[in-house]
This record gives C-alpha cells, sequence and structure tokens, in this order.
C-alpha cells in the first residue's frame, strides 16, 4: 500500500470509526458479465449523510498484540485481487476511500495498521487462486520470503497443506484462535495434532459473503400465495420436506411455447444440480458432514451410512421433480423470475441485489426434518483463508499483523459489511436482517470439508445424484479414492 497523502483526513476518519461511524455512499455500480461473472466495480460518490456502525460492547475488545515498531518494513501479502461475486477482494486493503462505508473501513484498517506497527503494507494482488498458489510455491522452492501471509482461496490453500509449504500457525507469535475473530468451528475442524496450516478470521470478509442461504423473490411467492415463510424458519420447520412441497409442481409457461426452457418460471432452481460446494451446504444443512479423524487417525467417512443415502434421495428428488430446473441458477434466477426459490451466497446480495427493482427475502438453508436440532450451512470454498509459507521470515511481524488486523476487522470492518452493508442496506426487510443473523450463526466446519482440496468429498458429490438407486455402488466405487486422499492430508499433521 502506497504512503498516504491524506494523514490528517486518516486519522479523523480513524476518530470516527473509533465512535462508530464511518463514511456512506450510494451503493457500488456493479456491471457483470451476462453469465454472473466478475464485477467490475465503479466508486460511489460519497453522501453527506454518515452511515452507522452499530456500536456493541464487543466493539471495544481489542488485540493483546503489544506495542511495537518494525522500523518502516514493507510488509508483503499475497491475495487474490479480483472483484468477484464472493467478496474476495473485499479482504485486502484498498487504495483509497469511496465513501462506501465497508471500503473506507477496510481502507482505513489499513492505514491504522501501518501507524500502528510503523510497516508499510504491499500486496501483489493477483488474478486468480492458481497464480497465488503457483507464486508462493515458487518462493518456498527458492527459499524466497517474498511473501510475509498468504490470503488465498479455501479449496486452493487447502490442496496445498499436502506440499508441505505452510507454518504449523500455532507456533507463530500473537496469534490467539481463542479470540472471537476466529470462528470456533474453523479452529476446531483445522486443528489435529497440535497443528494448524490454514486459518479463517474477520480478516476474511468472503468467510462472510460467501455463506450460502436460500433466496427467495418475494413478488412470486405474493403471486402464487405463499405465506408464512419466516414464521416456518423462526419455529424451526424450514425444512427439506417444506421446501418440495411448496414448489412441487409450481411452474408457469411463460413464453408459451409448451416447452420447460429457460425462458420459464419454476419454484426451484439449483442448475445443474447437487454438486460442489453448494450441493455440500446443503447435505451439511440436513445435518451430513463428510469425515472423522479418530483418536488414532483413523478415517471415518460419515457419507457411508443409511441416514445420509437418505438425505441424498431428498434431494434427489427435490432436484427432479416437476417445478424444479435446471436452467439457470444463483440470484439470477430470483432476480429475473424465472426461480420462485434459489441458494445464494449472502455476498451475492451484496453485489448483485443492490439495484434490483424487485423484492427478495432470505431463509437458512433448510434442515432435514424439524427435530434436527438447528439450522446449518457451509461457506463456499472459494472463500479465502489464511496461511504463513515456511520462508516466513519473521513470524512476529507476521502474527502481529494478522493479529490485529483480525481485531480490527472484527470491530469495524465485519459490521460495516454485515450490520450495514448487508442487513440494513440490502436486505429488503426486516425479517431478512433476521434470517441473515440466522444463517451467520449457523455456519459449520469440518475437517472434511476444510481440507477437501481439490480431490475431497465435495467434487464427488455430483457422481452421487446421478440416478436414483445407485447412492450406495458410487460411493463404494469412490471410497478407496477418496480414503487415500484423506489419508495424505492426515499424514501432514502427523509428520
Amino acid at each position: 500500500m502506497k504512503q498516504r497523502s491524506v494523514k490528517i483526513l486518516s486519522l479523523l476518519l480513524a476518530a470516527l470509526l473509533a465512535a462508530g461511524l464511518a463514511g456512506c455512499g450510494e451503493s457500488q455500480i456493479q456491471n457483470t458479465d451476462g453469465d454472473g461473472g466478475s464485477p467490475v466495480t465503479s466508486p460511489a460518490e460519497p453522501s453527506a449523510v454518515a452511515e452507522t456502525v452499530p456500536e456493541t460492547e464487543e466493539t471495544v475488545i481489542g488485540d493483546s498484540v503489544p506495542a511495537l515498531d518494525f522500523g518502516g518494513v514493507t510488509v508483503t501479502m499475497a491475495g487474490q485481487g479480483t472483484g468477484d461475486a464472493g467478496n474476495n477482494n473485499l479482504d485486502m486493503t484498498v487504495e483509497e476511500m469511496t465513501g462506501d462505508v465497508v471500503i473506507d473501513a477496510i481502507y482505513q484498517r489499513g492505514v491504522t495498521m501501518e501507524e500502528r506497527f510503523n510497516v508499510q503494507l504491499a500486496e501483489p494482488l493477483m488474478a486468480d487462486y492458481t497464480t497465488i498458489s503457483n507464486a508462493v510455491k515458487a518462493m518456498v522452492r527458492a527459499g524466497d520470503s517474498s511473501y510475509d501471509f498468504v490470503v488465498n482461496q479455501l479449496a486452493q490453500t487447502s490442496a496445498d497443506v499436502v506440499g508441505g509449504q505452510s507454518m504449523n500457525m500455532n507456533e507463530i507469535p500473537y496469534l490467539d484462535f481463542d479470540m472471537r475473530w476466529y470462528p470456533a468451528n474453523v479452529k476446531e475442524s483445522a486443528s489435529l495434532n497440535g497443528k494448524i496450516f490454514l486459518m479463517v478470521s474477520d480478516l476474511c470478509l468472503s468467510y462472510v459473503g460467501q455463506t450460502w442461504s436460500m433466496g427467495f423473490n418475494k413478488d412470486l411467492t405474493t403471486d402464487f400465495g405463499i405465506t408464512g415463510l419466516y414464521d416456518l424458519a423462526r419455529e424451526g420447520e424450514w425444512t427439506l420436506d417444506k421446501l418440495q412441497s411448496i414448489t412441487s409442481g409450481l411452474y408457469l409457461d411463460v413464453n408459451g411455447d409448451g416447452a420447460e426452457d429457460a425462458g420459464d418460471c419454476f419454484g426451484f432452481t439449483m442448475g445443474g444440480g447437487i454438486s460442489g460446494c453448494l450441493g455440500a451446504a446443503f447435505l451439511y444443512g440436513a445435518g451430513l458432514r463428510y469425515v472423522k479423524v479418530n483418536e488414532d487417525f483413523t478415517i471415518e467417512h460419515l457419507l457411508d451410512s443409511e441416514f445420509a443415502q437418505t438425505v441424498c434421495q431428498k434431494f434427489y428428488d427435490l432436484n427432479n421433480q416437476q417445478g424444479s430446473s435446471a436452467f439457470q441458477r444463483g440470484i439470477d434466477a430470483i432476480m429475473n423470475r424465472t426461480a420462485v426459490f434459489t441458494p445464494a451466497q449472502l455476498g451475492h446480495y451484496y453485489v448483485f441485489a443492490r439495484d434490483f427493482d424487485g423484492t427478495f427475502g432470505v431463509l437458512p438453508m433448510p434442515k432435514f426434518n424439524a427435530e434436527q436440532e438447528r439450522y446449518a450451512t457451509l461457506c463456499d470454498a472459494g472463500c479465502n483463508c489464511i496461511s504463513v509459507p515456511i520462508t516466513c521470515r519473521d513470524p512476529e511481524l507476521t502474527g502481529a499483523l494478522i493479529e490485529a488486523m483480525s481485531a480490527y476487522s472484527a470491530n469495524n470492518v465485519n459490521p460495516a459489511y454485515v450490520d450495514v452493508a448487508l442487513q440494513t442496506k440490502v436486505a429488503r426487510d426486516e425479517e431478512s436482517a433476521e434470517m441473515m443473523q440466522i444463517v451467520l450463526e449457523s455456519r459449520v466446519m469440518d475437517f472434511g470439508y476444510l481440507y477437501c482440496g481439490w480431490n475431497g468429498w465435495t467434487w464427488t458429490l455430483a457422481s452421487l445424484f446421478q440416478d436414483p438407486g445407485t447412492y450406495a455402488s458410487v460411493l463404494q466405487k469412490n471410497l478407496k479414492m477418496l480414503n487415500k486422499t484423506y489419508e495424505k492430508i492426515v499424514k501432514e499433521f502427523m509428520d
């Protein structure tokens, strides 16, 4: 990050943020390619009225990093710089304020860190996670220390763990994983045999942005006479069976051509069906998990059960009923009225729904049944996580920055994104804001998903749903390969 020339203004903003205030502006203009790809962001014009970041007792909790002076050294973070729907770019520093409450909070985080530790923050922002991975691997092979820490995609980072290029983060000074800016479920899932090779913190705003939820078009639910959805969710009755019963047969031949096609309106869509992280979000929402690592480091595959087969049959039935569409997926489907219900990430509302003329609602991912104790959902493995290369030149510097930036994000950036941008500016009703909070509080994680890489269960799910009645045989066919995959990962923690 280049040296700022607006020192006085920055200090003023620091005082405002400490009081719970941040700059306000109109929503950023988000133009996407026609296929829901990366948005092109235009800076917003600042407004004369400031938005308020809600002030709570938690906002005063600080980190325990002592006073440190690193003599003006440049700290280099390797991270994704793409401004995509997953909000990965919001995990990074920004070069200037725009009046947007989230962008300004991120900017001020950088200013605060530079002044507090006497450092300069630099980021060689890279186009994608593969580029980052290759750059870090090359650095480690060369014994170089160009990057002090890495903020890269979870799936790619977990795959890179097998390469042995990451430090055990439990050995890095100042990192306190018991603090609230580290999700407890991630800490528990990331740790094995006293080692942690990757971590999520509130520095990773994409861990919020890529959390899966169920979206619906409120205009269409009104048209179809569907009511009481929020009450269903509050009462714990929002289940797979309820979703299927509501959407079964819900179909309109909008273009009048007599054929079910992309121009019509359906009750539900997942696009191409249950696969990848979206498929995993449904499975985890219904109470399933991938694997359990036992005390003797053996692996238990939890999808190899009658319950898993029952859950998967429900998904097959949901996706193949009349009223379900394979033509489109994602928030575009409810924005263009081709589906009443569709799963969407919270960041999709932030990026794409700001200027949506219609109304939409948000629900948790459905439970298996009403007896299931709580809702559950996943964050997509496209979110960013933090890792530290084994060639790290100064673990004290790296630890101090990660901890302090994570704490600042918890106190300032995260509230700006969740409380102001998502729940106040983007949500169309108070109930949706309430549901967003339920979604965030229901995030789960396990070792099998966190360290899935590119060869774990996530990428095998689609094959389990190709034909009814074949679940058990397909699963058995893949078990040997998947067992080797997870054994290789576990071995990294044992060595």
